[in-house]
């Protein structure tokens, strides 16, 4: 299937909240945002659309975790500071 919107965007989480990363389009993008020192986790959010009528897709990965944290810090974080979108 052809996608009509493609965009997928990075998320950090930090000690203090999530940082948007680099926004990917159809792939590319104008500028590499460097993940923060402090980063515990790094997720991507995919969003596709196949027409402009038609529902979007999102879905949720996680592409790097951080082994300088427990797994109980990691869930409090997350607690602390829900998806960010």
């Amino acid at each position: 299937m052809q996608w009509e919107d493609s965009a997928d965007n990075e998320y950090h989480l930090t000690p203090k909240g999530w940082i948007p990363g680099t926004e990917y389009i159809y792939g590319e993008t104008d500028q590499i945002v460097e993940r923060p020192a402090d980063t515990i986790e790094t997720w991507v959010r995919r969003l596709q659309q196949a027409t402009s009528r038609s529902p979007e897709r999102i879905e949720w990965e996680r592409i790097w975790v951080s082994s300088k944290c427990s797994e109980i810090e990691n869930s409090s974080l997350k607690r602390r500071f829900p998806s960010p979108v």
